[in-house]
């Protein structure tokens, strides 16, 4: 245990002095090699709210093709086991996403290509960032089959959970929309299940005033309809997520 705390602590020195994206990631890469991780990947995910949502990657040691095909073939808008892992509390081996259940047709079709690929199994490590910019990490084994102890799990998601975080302060995402006072207000409502009119007898005014309030809202936040709001004002800060 003492080891792994000296790991973690040696990582987070070093990540601290890094100045890039790209050199964040030679230090991931480091630290994965060392400990016999011939695969990386990792996928920084948009929040969940915009209206195109994205995916950036980077990957090391898998072979060209499969990360081309992976890419081009946007395959990474049908592989189960990220989305799996950003709704999990634990990491999970690659091989454990087949007893997923509501898998479509697609999703099965992608894992049975995962097997076929000659890329073995690997660990699949979600990690979370401010305001909705979440995560994974795929940390494969390449062909040979190896064991993994818990302490060795636990301290690969102390890693990648501290590289994501320094990733999102290295790489800002776009500033969080501006609201007044009184557009925070009513989107709070909003939060709480209010209707326009009621906010309206609450705010002391009319619920036309209300129905501009939402408007403006609607086009500061770039999204169509309530709960979309809500979701992108509680990710963003604007919204107290306890309301």
């Amino acid at each position: 245990m003492t080891a792994a705390f000296d790991a973690v602590r040696s990582f987070m020195r070093q990540q601290g002095q890094v100045s890039d994206a790209d050199a964040l990631w030679s230090l991931l890469l480091d630290y994965f090699h060392d400990r016999d991780i011939p695969l990386v990947s990792y996928h920084h995910m948009s929040p969940p709210w915009e209206e195109a949502p994205s995916v950036g990657i980077r990957a090391d040691g898998f072979p060209d093709d499969w990360v081309c095909r992976y890419i081009n073939e946007k395959l990474f808008l049908i592989d189960p086991i990220p989305e799996f892992a950003l709704r999990s509390t634990r990491p999970f081996f690659w091989s454990e996403a087949v007893q997923l259940t509501g898998l479509v047709a697609e999703q099965h079709a992608f894992l049975g290509s995962l097997a076929e690929s000659g890329i073995g199994d690997g660990l699949a490590v979600q990690v979370f960032g401010p305001a909705g910019r979440n995560g994974y990490f795929g940390l494969g084994f390449g062909e040979r089959h190896r064991a993994v102890s818990p302490e060795a799990i636990a301290e690969f998601q102390m890693i990648c959970q501290a590289g994501h975080l320094r990733y999102c302060e290295l790489v800002p995402q776009a500033p969080t929309p501006s609201l007044s006072q009184r557009e925070r207000e009513v989107l709070e409502w909003i939060a709480r299940g209010k209707s326009n009119a009621v906010i309206g007898r609450i705010l002391d005014v009319s619920h036309h005033t209300v129905d501009a309030y939402l408007r403006r809202i609607f086009s500061k936040l770039n999204v169509a309809d309530r709960r979309t709001a809500v979701i992108k004002g509680i990710g963003s800060g604007l919204v107290r997520g306890d309301v």
